[in-house]
């Protein structure tokens, strides 16, 4: 009965699965292409011979040129002669990291603020939403500029601002979608039964607002990389020796007549990566959105 159970249990897996990829190829494309990114990244000292750091051979080789160890260099080297498609791949773990858990932190934390907001309301709120106000009126580039450049080009200096830059947004999604949640009979029960603010908050309101915030994590992450490339490529971002796409487009842009791959590859690298992220963003909001998914 037990191995019966575990088939059917097993089966439905598959029957949903299969279902979750005929309502939305684009999303399943995209998966397949973000797991084979995900995992160049996490397996790069399997993928390559060479450390991102080495120099490898001479300056500017070409695709499938030779290293001094006569070794195939796929993609070529670079400036100093590392190789491109290892620096290529570990440049993804940076990239992927600040693109994953910066939206993830900078959510959670706006999420938290945007109900705190709608539940009080009055004061709270008011003061709150003036100074969200008072930061979306800047542009995001300029804001993580004065965070990189005040506070230091380092990996854990981009997260905090990429995630300041996604707390920013998702404050004003999450108060919208909780003010019409307040009032709802459910919670007017909780206060009658004498249940705390933070009860109301953590078992209720909360729980209530997470598919809203796994969708803005889902549409931020591509954000997120875009933005680590903005900032790197204009020498603001993670600095080098540790790689980047950002800054392998930063150290590509001087002589490009002599090493055009070395900037080509890392725009195709973000370009189908994000292309493939928003992709499966896409098919997150409309998994979550109640509204579109009685039309599938």
């Amino acid at each position: 009965m037990t191995l019966e159970t575990e088939s059917n249990k097993k089966s439905e897996l598959a029957s949903s699965a299969w279902r979750l990829i005929r309502q939305n190829p684009a999303g399943a494309v995209g998966s397949i292409v973000v797991f084979i990114v995900l995992m160049g990244a996490i397996f790069a000292p399997f993928l390559t011979p060479f450390d991102y750091e080495s120099f490898t051979s001479t300056r500017y080789t070409k695709p499938m040129g030779n290293a001094t160890d006569r070794s195939i260099m796929l993609l070529g080297s670079d400036n100093l002669g590392r190789d491109q498609f290892t620096r290529l791949l570990y440049g993804g773990r940076i990239s992927l990291l600040v693109g994953f858990v910066s939206p993830i932190i900078g959510v959670a934390i706006g999420t938290i603020l945007g109900i705190v907001s709608a539940y009080y309301g009055k004061w709270t709120d008011l003061l709150l939403q003036r100074l969200t106000d008072s930061l979306l009126i800047i542009p995001g580039l300029v804001i993580l500029m004065t965070v990189t450049a005040s506070f230091g080009f380092t990996i854990k200096v981009v997260l905090s601002a990429l995630a300041l830059f996604s707390m920013i947004g998702s404050i004003r999604v999450v108060r919208s979608h909780v003010l019409g949640l307040r009032g709802a009979q459910y919670i007017d029960a909780q206060r009658a039964i004498g249940s705390s603010d933070l009860r109301v908050i953590f078992l209720h309101l909360l729980p209530n607002t997470l598919p809203v915030a796994v969708v803005l994590i889902a549409v931020g992450i591509a954000g997120a990389i875009v933005a680590e490339a903005q900032l790197s490529f204009l020498g603001l971002g993670i600095a080098p020796p540790v790689p980047t796409w950002g800054n392998m487009l930063n150290g590509a842009q001087n002589r490009f007549d002599l090493g055009p791959h070395l900037a080509i590859w890392p725009g195709i690298f973000i370009s189908v990566t994000v292309l493939a992220l928003n992709l499966v963003g896409d098919a997150v909001r409309d998994i979550m959105d109640p509204r579109l998914r009685g039309r599938q």
